[in-house]
């Protein structure tokens, strides 16, 4: 009988917290979305799911064993937007504490600062259980890959962190049989998964432009996040107004012959608000790279990032 989703996703991140070692799954938020290498994993009916290599923090583990089972999980990137992310899904409602117990598969979020999975109700014969990416082996943000205490990502008996609240399953999510790879099939050794802006496409870019190599976006106005979307962990977002802006976006608006349109923002104002991002996806239509189904619509989402892997990987940045 093919799994539901739900067991699909409990058994995937429960094999996350206890596949321990050097090899294993260990807690980063500096590399928080893979390493740019994949896993197999072989689900209780022989079904196998992918998962992204590498290490995780909390909430990045919770998303990337979501699109293992093949859950869209929006623009979820950090504790503050799961909730919001995820209802839109339709797999998930929202409840505050103590309304309900949680079930196998259900997602405990404090928005400001974590989340774990219950992996066992309370009254199972396993007792109250939850599976959580916790701290590095230097109890810092940050260490060597894997899990080397087997403690960086782990299974405890509920405690209160305290939660606001679960993401609790509306039902099962339907079913998953066979091979699973949507994870594979967006992950480039070089960039990790492509549908996502992290530090490695930002390394790549800043190579290509001929602009420092550091990984770093950096002052970008907040205001711009709303379509500068898709984007993990390498953006200097400070107020609107207080930034200077980064020399590599400065690049890439003369690169892609930014020009004035007056409905979506200015001319190499050094930020990726939408002009720059409008502008960037006509640059990539014209050398015939497909943005997805709304073709330039101004928003950085999943299909513009996959897009720009594919100019990343043709050199066309520095050509």
């Amino acid at each position: 009988m093919a799994l539901t989703r739900r067991e699909a996703f409990a058994q995937v991140f429960e094999h996350m917290v206890t596949h321990d070692g050097n090899g294993g799954h260990g807690y980063s938020q500096y590399n928080r979305m893979g390493d740019g290498t994949t896993e197999t994993i072989r689900l209780s009916d022989g079904t196998t799911v992918t998962v992204a290599g590498g290490d995780r923090d909390c909430s990045s583990a919770v998303i990337l064993a979501l699109r293992a089972v093949g859950v869209n999980t929006h623009g979820a990137t950090y504790t503050g937007n799961m909730v919001e992310q995820l209802l839109k899904t339709g797999l998930f409602g929202w409840r505050k504490m103590g309304v309900a117990s949680a079930k196998r598969g259900d997602i405990y979020v404090n928005k400001r600062c974590h989340t774990a999975v219950c992996i066992s109700p309370y009254g199972s014969a396993r007792g109250d259980l939850l599976a959580q990416f916790s701290i590095s082996e230097k109890g810092t943000i940050t260490g060597a890959n894997g899990d080397q205490t087997g403690r960086e990502s782990n299974i405890k008996p509920y405690y209160s962190y305290p939660w606001d609240g679960t993401l609790y399953w509306l039902g099962d999510g339907g079913t998953i049989s066979g091979a699973n790879t949507e994870v594979a099939d967006n992950t480039n050794p070089d960039l990790g998964d492509t549908r996502y802006w992290g530090p490695k496409f930002t390394r790549a870019l800043q190579k290509q432009l001929g602009t420092t190599v550091d990984g770093v976006i950096s002052g970008q106005w907040d205001c711009n996040r709303r379509y500068f979307w898709a984007v993990e962990n390498c953006v200097n977002w400070t107020k609107t107004g207080k930034g200077v802006g980064s020399d590599m976006v400065a690049a890439l608006q003369r690169k892609i012959g930014c020009k004035t349109y007056p409905q979506f923002g200015g001319v190499q104002c050094r930020q990726m608000g939408s002009g720059s991002i409008y502008r960037h996806q006509q640059w990539l239509i014209e050398h015939g790279i497909s943005c997805g189904p709304d073709g330039a619509d101004g928003l950085n989402g999943p299909n513009t990032n996959r897009a720009v892997a594919q100019a990343i990987m043709r050199n066309l940045y520095a050509k």
